[in-house]
């Protein structure tokens, strides 16, 4: 699927509002766990520096993105994150494979913005491409995108583990983190939205029943958990 860098700008408007859990390689290092059934190849000890880039600015239009850096992935590299997407969020019954929606995309333009965030991303996801690359080259003789469906499947079941071997550390932080933005940019899309069943603002005919007894007591759970009183902040 294409899509136009407006769209991705906006898409990562959005997402920059959310959440997004981090990774500590160091952390994993402390728990060790068995190691995959193969000789694991490096990690690459550098990837290309970013070009120069310009960011949106002090004051940007969010609803008129502009297009101010210059994107990363090549057409290999881009081949190979939709494949990714499509096996980290599959085609269901309710919408497409991440990657076939266009995801990397968002990705692309994620890990080119001139920002830390996205530079550590960059990073990562660059230097976890060339060795997936590498380590599909080392098992197979040809690249992960050549792989066999089961290969590929094989692959990424050894970076799925919870307590990576040393070897390991860093292969497993790249998938975590790709993960992680496969599954941010799929939730800002109206397919990931549907997926989840959110309906947005939706007009309440009649009198308005004010919110239930449940959100009731969840909000007065949160104000105690902050020393404030229930009945003063409904006051």
């Amino acid at each position: 699927m294409t899509v136009s860098r407006r769209t991705t700008l906006q898409w990562i408007a959005a997402a920059a509002t959310l959440p997004l859990p981090g990774w500590a390689a160091s952390a994993a290092a402390a728990a060790t766990g068995a190691p995959p059934p193969f000789a694991v190849v490096d990690w690459p000890r550098a990837v290309p520096e970013p070009p120069a880039a310009r960011g949106y600015g002090r004051d940007p239009k969010l609803t008129e993105p502009s297009v101010p850096w210059p994107l990363t992935f090549d057409r290999a590299q881009r081949a190979t994150i939709d494949l990714l997407g499509d096996m980290i969020l599959p085609e269901d019954t309710v919408s497409p494979g991440a990657g076939k929606l266009g995801v990397g995309a968002f990705i692309d333009e994620w890990i080119s913005a001139p920002y830390p965030v996205q530079r550590a991303d960059r990073a990562r996801v660059l230097a976890g491409l060339t060795w997936l690359d590498a380590q599909s080259r080392a098992l197979h003789r040809q690249g992960f995108a050549a792989l066999t469906v089961p290969q590929r499947a094989a692959l990424l079941d050894a970076l799925t583990v919870a307590t990576p071997s040393p070897g390991m550390v860093e292969p497993v932080a790249f998938m975590d983190r790709l993960r992680n933005l496969f599954v941010l940019g799929f939730y800002t899309l109206p397919e990931g939205k549907a997926d989840m069943g959110y309906i947005g603002d939706q007009p309440t005919e009649g009198p308005y029943p004010g919110p239930s007894p449940e959100a009731l007591a969840h909000l007065d759970a949160a104000l105690r958990g902050l020393k404030l009183s229930p009945e003063m902040a409904r006051g």
